[in-house]
């Protein structure tokens, strides 16, 4: 719309491996993708925001911290985080679009978070640094929404790189970014099984694994082996030893793409796979599908992405058969599972969030 003053551009992220390491102080390897969401945006005394894909429109004073228990959450989130660590900043009219889409594993919720701080950071002049931005933007889902997720998706979001993953230490907040091959391309694949993060298992999850990290007396996966999970109580050694063994997986593929080995990564991913359903139990039956079928069908390897319980898997392929492995693994789900609204997508590394002023 051309009478807005600021254009914002957030894209959403795939993460290649490194599935719940995140919060538990491990290292993960995602990257920004070229499916975004869109903020036009024009400054005012209070908040008035369309979501074009919802067809829902929703205004609020930008003192309101009242939670609403739906999407404008993740805006309102932005305005309280902003307040707690001492801004103010003013309010917008907004209309949000985009190809990215919602509930799909993709990270949306951090897409729209870092659209809306990256605004007001402009807007205001706030003069906060893309991990600062990051940081708040997990703020949001923290302590204003109610999910507890690690920062994998706002550091990807705000700090993507074209042509690249992030080879992130979620310990450290360290990142160096791993170049991915031009002639690689990433299938991601949208089951249509939609999860709810704050009502599904991922707060358990985490739990489980902060329980037994305490139990250890540590902070950090990085400094457990799968030997040191033998004290610990079966479900909590269930679930730390897939996170301790998934921390590996990220190491040993980020080393493969720095070595431009595709095929080592393609079974990093496969192995991932397996591990994530059958001791995290973060998969399901749809999934596990699309990732079968797109081994099956050529691609080096698949997994799902993102937190699970529904949402997409991705998989890895030349570019040259990306468009057909895709088109593939589509015809066989919509065949066997006529019920749900299939969709694919082919992605590649993008930048991370940016905010212009057209004119200027």
């Amino acid at each position: 719309m051309t009478d807005h003053t600021y254009h914002v551009t957030s894209p959403g992220r795939v993460n290649l491996v490194g599935g719940h390491t995140d919060y538990a102080g491990g290292h993960v390897l995602p990257f920004a993708t070229d499916l975004q969401t869109r903020l036009a945006a024009t400054p005012a005394d209070r908040v008035t925001v369309r979501s074009e894909a919802l067809d829902d429109r929703r205004s609020f004073a930008t003192d309101d911290r009242e939670a609403t228990g739906t999407w404008l959450d993740y805006v309102k989130g932005c305005y309280a985080v902003l307040a707690d660590a001492g801004y103010e900043p003013g309010g917008f009219r907004g209309e949000l679009s985009g190809t990215l889409p919602l509930g799909s594993g993709l990270s949306s919720s951090a897409s729209l978070e870092l659209a809306v701080l990256a605004l007001l950071n402009e807007a205001d002049d706030l003069g906060l640094g893309r991990e600062r931005l990051a940081e708040l933007g997990q703020r949001v889902e923290n302590e204003f929404v109610g999910v507890d997720c690690g920062i994998l998706d706002q550091f990807a979001v705000s700090l993507g790189r074209a042509g690249h993953a992030l080879y992130v230490d979620t310990e450290s907040r360290t990142y160096d970014p791993v170049a991915v091959p031009d002639d690689l391309r990433v299938v991601v694949y949208h089951t249509g099984v939609t999860h709810e993060l704050v009502d599904s298992a991922y707060n358990d999850r985490r739990a489980t694994v902060e329980a037994a990290l305490d139990a250890l007396g540590v902070d950090s996966v990085q400094a457990v082996t799968e030997a040191d999970l033998a004290v610990l109580p079966d479900r909590q050694r269930q679930r730390l030893g897939y996170v301790v063994r998934e921390n590996e997986r990220v190491r040993r593929a980020n080393a493969a793409l720095v070595d431009g080995d595709v095929a080592t990564v393609g079974a990093v991913l496969e192995a991932a796979h397996r591990d994530i359903a059958a001791n995290y139990e973060a998969s399901c039956e749809e999934l596990d599908y699309v990732v079968e079928t797109a081994i099956e069908r050529g691609a080096y390897g698949a997994r799902l992405t993102g937190a699970g319980w529904g949402g997409a898997a991705i998989a890895l392929a030349d570019a040259a058969d990306a468009r057909g492995v895709a088109r593939s693994v589509h015809d066989a789900y919509r065949d066997c599972y006529p019920e749900h609204n299939g969709r694919f997508h082919l992605v590649t590394p993008s930048a991370g969030v940016s905010v212009e002023r057209p004119g200027q």
